[in-house]
């Protein structure tokens, strides 16, 4: 990769950078490099150059996951700072750019577990984008990362907001969802911001995958994708993932369908994940293809394990169990895993855990957004001589489909009948259920109930998906806290 030879004293983000800063967002980094050719060229060092390849390296860091890349790029770092302090103080994306470079330090090396100093660099983008915002207000990239910034902040549970308190932080969900909006208006109104929209709207995309509950603010979030002709991959796999978690499946295969092609420089082996999780949700064996060959192409460490499970499941589904069980081993070969899906496969893996064939043919149409064909799964099964685990599983699911159906009644009372029966079991049902009980008193303005729902979450201890769980409950007691 292309490296200045000499500090940077000046910032002009002009065509060729702007370009190649659209580039690297595609994931074509070689045309990139060459426009950045003749931005050295010039008689003055150019600081874009320093802030476009550390999106390049944080992008391959992010998208391929492997320890070694992520080893190889972080000797760049320092030379990327140094380039960019030594603009002078009175230019506005000075302060703005470190803390960008700063921000994707921090979550390249969250992906590697190294807590501490991505703490260390959250703080610094977070003053120098205070700085920045007190210097030039209205400078309007500011509002980029400091909403991504705010968002994150904002998920912190109550019992460690003092912590953001003594480090002089503080943030929620709805500021930074305001920031980056004010900056996507502002980039469809003026010429000069139009550039950073494509970057903005994949923060909120950002935001209503991971942070989120607002099924509206998701589908706004969506309604601006749709409006890009133009797909790039990252773009891609925002609206895939939106459209999934708003249960519209086969809008997600169609999108995901165009992901082949792309001119990319890095494999993003994810979208390949992503469709075959569409296939797998309308109960269609071709998943099993993309499955392996995202487990066997991928290189980094996330859903691999989650991958070899879904394959199993298309044997369970079909009622053959031996073949599942065998399948299932395959999983073990993965033991150091981070996301949830990955250690719930791990789990079933190591303890056999068999489904209901039925059920699980339920939870894949429920997941697909398929709500009434998971209905008609569930109408048609007979509880009776279910095992334990079964039977809270089958309100679990019976209390899922109602809520999505809006059949509130019906919803609170299978929450409740799992509560009651696997709230001192293992099972992540009984825990699951009481989020989703909460969620729905919190949206019946039922502040009492949901916060008594979202305390009894927290007060169990499922084996798997504890941490996200609890999470969600946090955030749902930190929003009732505020109002």
């Amino acid at each position: 990769m292309l490296t200045l030879s000499l500090l940077a004293t000046n910032w002009n983000f002009e065509a060729k950078c702007q370009e190649a800063y659209q580039a690297t967002l595609n994931l074509q980094f070689e045309k990139a490099d060459l426009l950045l050719v003749d931005v050295k060229a010039e008689s003055e060092p150019n600081a874009c150059v320093a802030l476009i390849e550390n999106y390049q390296d944080f992008l391959q860091i992010f998208i391929l996951e492997e320890e070694s890349v992520f080893k190889a790029k972080e000797s760049n770092r320092k030379s990327r700072i140094k380039q960019l302090e030594a603009l002078p103080d009175h230019e506005p994306f000075k302060k703005w750019s470190l803390a960008v470079v700063n921000l994707q330090w921090a979550f390249s090396r969250l992906k590697f577990k190294e807590y501490f100093t991505a703490a260390f660099e959250i703080r610094k983008a977070y003053f120098l984008l205070k700085a920045n915002q007190e210097q030039f207000p209205d400078f309007a990239p500011n509002l980029l990362g400091a909403g991504l910034l705010n968002a994150i902040l904002g998920t912190v549970p109550p019992e460690y907001t003092w912590a953001l308190d003594m480090a002089g932080m503080g943030g929620s969900i709805q500021q930074g969802r305001k920031q980056l909006w004010q900056l996507a208006q502002l980039a469809k109104e003026d010429e000069k911001n139009a550039i950073w929209l494509p970057e903005t709207l994949f923060y909120l995309s950002f935001i209503e995958i991971n942070l989120s509950t607002d099924t509206l603010a998701a589908q706004r979030v969506m309604e601006e994708l749709k409006k890009i002709e133009d797909k790039t991959p990252l773009l891609l796999y925002a609206e895939a993932n939106l459209l999934m978690r708003s249960g519209k499946n086969d809008d997600a295969e169609k999108l995901l369908e165009i992901r082949d092609s792309f001119e990319m420089d890095i494999p993003f082996y994810y979208l390949d994940y992503l469709y075959a999780e569409t296939l797998s949700r309308k109960l269609d064996h071709r998943a099993i293809i993309y499955f392996r060959k995202y487990e066997a192409s991928f290189r980094g460490i996330n859903y691999k394990a989650d991958a070899l499970r879904k394959i199993a499941w298309m044997d369970l589904i079909k009622g053959d169990t031996s073949n599942y069980l065998q399948a299932l081993k395959a999983v073990q070969k993965y033991s150091k895993v981070q996301v949830d899906a990955d250690k719930q496969a791990i789990y079933d893996a190591e303890n056999q855990i068999i489904y209901h064939p039925e059920l699980l043919r339920s939870r894949l149409l429920f997941d697909g957004g398929y709500y009434q064909q998971a209905e008609a799964v569930l109408e048609a099964i007979s509880p009776s001589g279910f095992q334990e685990k079964d039977l809270i599983e089958y309100y679990y699911r019976q209390g899922r489909v109602a809520d999505r159906l809006v059949k509130q009644d019906a919803a609170i009372q299978n929450y409740k009948q799992t509560i009651l029966l696997g709230e001192k079991l293992p099972y992540y049902y009984a825990a699951n259920a009481a989020l989703k009980l909460g969620e729905l008193y919190e949206i019946q303005n039922n502040a009492d109930r949901a916060i008594n729902a979202f305390e009894k979450c927290l007060g169990m201890k499922p084996d798997n998906y504890r941490i996200s769980i609890h999470q969600k409950a946090k955030a749902g007691l930190n929003r009732l806290q505020k109002k």
